[in-house]
């Protein structure tokens, strides 16, 4: 969510700004990928290095209501220095994580230095303000922020190489870690009460438009994840967990990421994901469930290669047993509503059990086909289920307008067919162009029966630039940033998003 002011990423306080475009557009759900905190030289949001923290690189060091005490924060961001980085880091074609999460550090050390020496060491109000978030959310926060420090500390080598009482977790080796550590430990802590600052700035901006913030829980983290190391009984990392094949991709996916040991997690009640939504609360309305499948059977990857893959649980009673009790430990632990991200090689007893449950699940557009029949005719939108989530595309596809164009001229001639009932151009048997076909396929899903409708930005407008190429890494994913800055959006497209409001409005009527 790119604005002028930030930092070569979009922030939580452009996300702010943001809002008053969706309201604009007459829309009343904003949906935000992953906001997990990222590994190093990493760039994707669901391998992170904590369910629970926000990547301080979508913080705005500039809105920090302590940075006025700050004089040499000031003076670092009044620098030539700090002028050249930011034109660069803001002029780069792609999003360079790293130098921009490096920069913003360099700024909230010294922001967090003088909170520290004006209100925690005095004990003012701000400095209490502090103190109960920590207490709060000690549940999370504290291995959290142990575990960054001891990541820097060994400059980030796999925590399972560090000394064994401290990837053992002794309490007296750990001790010791956090009374020498205790500034650097506190500055991991002061980052996401910053977060959680700014975010509840955004969030009470959300409500009075009445705007629900819409989260996405990533299935799994990292290996070298807080949580795994803080949880080890729960997680195997001596496997990786994965997709297995299908017409996309005939050799399966390995993910990289550890496995669940189920019968571990379910001895507590699914614990670390009942607590995870606990803090997802303080940041949505809203969650989707990740990879839903994998709550039933999850493929894992043995590191061996001799060693075929895997579901990590067999046969359909003990499948569909387990996705159940994990939904409803979901459900009854938090008001939030869930949908469940239903797409791939789905069993049909996964959405049985969504269906029972009340967790709407996803409607793709381009893939909602009566496949059982010869002609595979589209589905009408009008026939979407009222619990469900309908859209054109997600993060991982490409964009509508690249569909479009690799479809087909029969497959385009059978999808027109569903969009304008079976009404062309006139002289002509063919569908438009898709720059004149936008319109009505947009007009047509906010139409659909579902009760929720997903916009995508890049389909929004017809582009061609991808979020994510699934199943690959580099820097050409997660880059996406719009054109048009915040501050000029609404002047320059202001009729497309007259033109959803109308749509919106004609279809509540």
């Amino acid at each position: 969510m790119r604005s002028v002011r930030d930092w070569g990423i979009g922030d939580i306080t452009s996300m702010r700004g943001w809002l008053d475009v969706v309201n604009a557009a007459g829309l009343t759900i904003l949906n935000i990928l992953p906001v997990n905190e990222i590994q190093p030289g990493g760039n994707c949001p669901y391998t992170a290095l904590s369910g629970f923290a926000v990547d301080p690189v979508y913080l705005d060091p500039e809105a920090a209501e302590e940075l006025s005490e700050a004089p040499e924060a000031l003076a670092f961001l009044a620098s030539e220095d700090f002028k050249s980085r930011l034109a660069r880091l803001r002029a780069s074609k792609n999003i360079p994580y790293d130098e921009i999460r490096g920069l913003k550090y360099e700024a909230l050390w010294k922001i967090y230095a003088a909170f520290r020496l004006n209100h925690v060491m005095r004990g003012t109000a701000e400095g209490r303000a502090f103190g109960d978030f920590c207490a709060k959310n000690a549940y999370w926060l504290d291995d959290y922020a142990l575990f960054r420090r001891l990541k820097d500390n060994s400059r980030w080598i796999s925590w399972t190489h560090w000394a064994p009482e401290l990837a053992g977790r002794r309490p007296d080796a750990l001790e010791r870690v956090r009374n020498e550590n205790a500034l650097e430990i506190d500055f991991f802590k002061y980052l996401q009460w910053l977060v959680q600052r700014q975010w509840d700035q955004a969030r009470r901006r959300a409500s009075e438009l009445g705007i629900s913030l819409y989260g996405d829980l990533p299935f799994m983290v990292n290996r070298e994840a807080a949580d795994v190391w803080a949880r080890q009984a729960e997680f195997d990392i001596s496997v990786s967990i994965g997709a297995p094949p299908d017409p996309l991709t005939p050799e399966g996916q390995n993910w990289g990421m550890p496995a669940c040991r189920w019968e571990e997690a379910e001895k507590n009640g699914f614990e670390w994901w009942r607590l995870k939504l606990k803090r997802a609360e303080e940041l949505y309305a809203i969650y989707r469930i990740d990879h839903m499948v994998g709550f039933f059977r999850t493929w894992i990857v043995p590191q061996d290669k001799n060693l075929k893959p895997h579901f990590d649980i067999e046969g359909e009673a003990n499948q569909k047993g387990r996705g159940r009790r994990f939904i409803k430990a979901l459900t009854a632990a938090s008001s939030m509503l869930a949908i469940g991200e239903d797409l791939g090689l789905i069993p049909p007893y996964v959405r049985k059990v969504m269906a029972e449950t009340g967790v709407p699940g996803y409607k793709v557009l381009r893939w909602e086909k009566y496949w059982e029949k010869k002609g595979k005719d589209y589905i009408d939108t009008a026939a979407y289920p009222p619990v469900s989530l309908a859209t054109t595309s997600t993060h991982d596809t490409e964009p509508l307008a690249v569909w479009w164009d690799c479809a087909g001229p029969a497959e385009r001639k059978l999808f027109w067919k569903m969009v304008s009932g079976d009404k062309f151009p006139s002289g002509a048997d063919k569908p438009p162009a898709f720059s004149k076909a936008l319109d009505a396929i947009l007009e047509k899903l906010i139409n659909s029966g579902s009760r929720l409708v997903i916009l995508p930005f890049p389909d929004l407008f017809g582009l061609k630039d991808r979020i994510n190429i699934h199943n690959t890494l580099g820097p050409h994913n997660w880059s996406f940033r719009p054109d048009t800055p915040l501050e000029e959006f609404r002047a320059r497209h202001g009729a497309v998003l007259k033109k959803l409001s109308r749509w919106i409005g004609e279809g509540k009527a």
